[in-house]
């Protein structure tokens, strides 16, 4: 299977101003009058206070958990797999969430005048306009970038080495991709088993309150992994099948409701798991 030709790499870089500075002048005084050695502690000033920021924040963060759910583990850099059948609906969405926190930034930026005012007022003796930049410098110290690359192949190593060097190298690249390709469906596994265990434990307490998200959490699973399964696994595949008809089928008022259908399930997904969990190096 070349998996060049159904996947591709995605890389999501999202970064934001904290709205927070080291006040040196504090921090030195705070230590002193506690007798501490000068390293012992920092007191960083909140700049921005109030919800001010809360909807970049919230923007970066319905962004950051679409791309991660939509995605799979690759490498440390960042970057994740993205499968084909996956990239025209991640394109689509991920260019509404820029738009969302661009937006939003620049919201921010239009009331920037107001915040510092806020500030001055809130933060006493402790304000100083030289920790704040300029509206234009603030502007800049937001950014949103989706990269889209192709997954690396041995293949497509070429250099000026020996014949047995050129070969090593190919053959570190292929182990890097399996690994990694390992990595990625043992990440789909654990999310499905995580959610039906969730689902089974919660079930068998019949006391227990849960929330809508217990079944929608399954939902949105069947319906994505399918198109997560980078390699076909075929026991995936099923195990989909067999949790999206045995369980994404009740609806959260019918298993609060009804005594008979919550402890049915709860069976289910007690038995869904156990299965589960030897494809999930039996830890889980």
């Amino acid at each position: 299977m070349n998996l060049s030709d159904k996947a591709m790499l995605v890389n999501l870089s999202i970064s934001a101003w904290s709205g927070r500075k080291l006040d040196r002048k504090i921090t030195g005084e705070v230590t002193a009058a506690h007798g501490a050695d000068r390293d012992a502690g920092r007191w960083n000033k909140n700049l921005v206070l109030g919800s001010a920021l809360d909807e970049v924040k919230q923007a970066a963060g319905c962004a950051r958990t679409f791309h991660y759910f939509n995605s799979l583990p690759w490498a440390d850099d960042g970057s994740r797999i993205l499968t084909a059948a996956l990239f025209l609906k991640y394109s689509e969405a991920i260019g509404k969430l820029e738009r969302a926190f661009n937006e939003a930034v620049g919201r921010f930026v239009q009331g920037y005048s107001l915040v510092m005012e806020h500030a001055r007022i809130a933060l006493g003796d402790m304000f100083n306009e030289g920790d704040y930049p300029s509206e234009s410098e603030v502007r800049s110290k937001f950014s949103f970038s989706v990269k889209f690359l192709p997954l690396p192949s041995g293949d497509d190593f070429r250099v000026d080495l020996s014949a047995g060097d050129v070969a090593r190298i190919k053959a570190d690249i292929e182990a890097q991709a399996q690994a990694a390709t390992s990595a990625a469906m043992a990440d789909l596994w654990g999310r499905l088993h995580g959610a039906v265990r969730a689902m089974a434990d919660k079930l068998k307490d019949g006391d227990a309150i849960f929330r809508d998200s217990l079944v929608g959490n399954i939902k949105d699973l069947v319906d994505i992994l399918p198109a997560l399964n980078l390699t076909g696994d075929p026991a995936l595949a099923a195990a989909v099948v067999e949790v999206k008809s045995r369980l994404a089928c009740y609806s959260p008022d019918v298993l609060r409701n009804h005594e008979i259908e919550r402890s049915q399930v709860a069976a289910a997904a007690d038995e869904i798991a156990r299965k589960m969990s030897g494809y999930c190096g039996g830890v889980l």
